[in-house]
């Protein structure tokens, strides 16, 4: 890729909410270390993104720093730290501002890659594939097919259709845009007052195509308890599955 660099944007200004917590999910422990901390280090270890800004809420810049400066120092200080919004929409573009006036590009054409900071178990070769896509496409979504019926519902509960659930995607992160289109879609939502749930959604609005590539089911979000428990399985049998003679 020496035609195009790449950015990285984590947004990391959510809450605890669904998880009963008091502090911000991506500070909880996971096998030793942070929630965060696994998912920065996939971007760090990679030679592909030149920089990583990390959105996070103002008054946990102090302890997230804190928490991290040992990974990032191990990988050559490649993280920016930029304050989120009151929305996730709002955090984004806060991260692409950055990129937008960022001085170290060495290249006209940018990409950039946007990942939930409460997502850990993204891998290397997922990240790389995902990426390669975002090259040819401009816009690239990472989806998995939906396992579950599928019902749509009225206000009451009552059942109204069944979706032909082959026709549907669940979709995850990472998600690649070409850095200027994704400014200039956001420039055109956020004078709509609409608001989005991801990045592909506002891509979709300008009427730009999205290319969807599969993902892992593995590369879960952290919402709720059950999902701490399942990525902490998840990392030990990666971990086991690594060690000679096992």
């Amino acid at each position: 890729m020496e035609s195009v660099e790449v950015g990285a944007v984590i947004p990391a200004a959510g809450s605890g909410k669904r998880m009963n917590v008091s502090v911000n999910k991506i500070m909880l422990p996971l096998l030793g270390r942070s929630v965060l901390e696994h998912t920065l280090e996939v971007f760090l270890a990679s030679d592909l993104i030149k920089i990583l800004v990390l959105v996070v809420k103002t008054d946990e810049k102090d302890g997230v720093y804190h928490q991290i400066r040992g990974i990032d120092n191990k990988y050559g200080k490649k993280i920016v730290f930029v304050d989120g919004g009151a929305e996730r929409q709002e955090s984004v573009v806060n991260g692409l501002e950055y990129l937008r006036r960022w001085t170290g590009w060495k290249v006209r054409k940018r990409l950039v890659v946007i990942h939930d900071a409460a997502r850990p178990l993204l891998t290397k070769e997922l990240l790389r594939q995902s990426l390669m896509a975002g090259l040819d496409y401009g816009a690239v979504g990472i989806g998995v097919p939906l396992k579950d019926t599928i019902k749509q519902v009225d206000s009451e509960g009552i059942v109204v259709a069944t979706p032909d659930r082959s026709k549907f995607w669940g979709i995850k992160t990472p998600q690649i845009f070409d850095l200027d289109l994704l400014l200039e879609c956001y420039q055109k939502v956020n004078e709509s007052g609409l608001l989005f749930t991801d990045d592909c959604g506002v891509v979709e609005y300008c009427g730009h195509p999205v290319k969807l590539i599969p993902g892992s089911y593995e590369n879960l979000k952290i919402t709720t308890p059950e999902d701490l428990i399942l990525a902490e399985a998840i990392l030990r049998r990666r971990e086991n599955a690594d060690r000679p003679g096992i």
